[in-house]
């Protein structure tokens, strides 16, 4: 029997998938902007390990405590992180999984590259 070939294999799974709609693509891609900053996937690289404070955070990445609490905002507007205050402290936490998981899977990704390879990843 032959094997399909690439193209053949291709053509029939796309066929049993329905193609994403245009809003679907354009909120991926809004989702994906939100997290596609070296700050911001540290940041959720230390909350992966627990809530933390503000200025916990910022030691955990080597950042201005400023720093830090902006690129938390733009996570927490977006609705990847949540947030508790307790008395003069804001403490942060995890609440979208999939965007951390999404983030360290590309990193794993880039680190499979760079190992297999000895070069940089792939850019865009």
């Amino acid at each position: 029997m032959e094997k399909p070939s690439r193209t053949q294999t291709s053509v029939s799974t796309r066929s049993t998938r329905l193609a994403l709609s245009r809003s679907v693509l354009e909120l991926t891609a809004q989702r994906l902007r939100v997290i596609a900053d070296p700050t911001r996937i540290a940041l959720l690289e230390a909350l992966n390990q627990g809530e933390a404070g503000v200025q916990e955070l910022a030691d955990a990445i080597d950042r201005p405590h400023k720093t830090a609490s902006h690129h938390l905002l733009l996570l927490w507007r977006a609705g990847v992180v949540s947030r508790r205050p307790e008395g003069s402290m804001t403490f942060y936490a995890l609440s979208d999984w999939s965007a951390w998981w999404v983030a360290e899977q590309i990193a794993r990704w880039v680190e499979s590259c760079q190992d297999e390879q000895d070069a940089s990843a792939p850019t865009g």
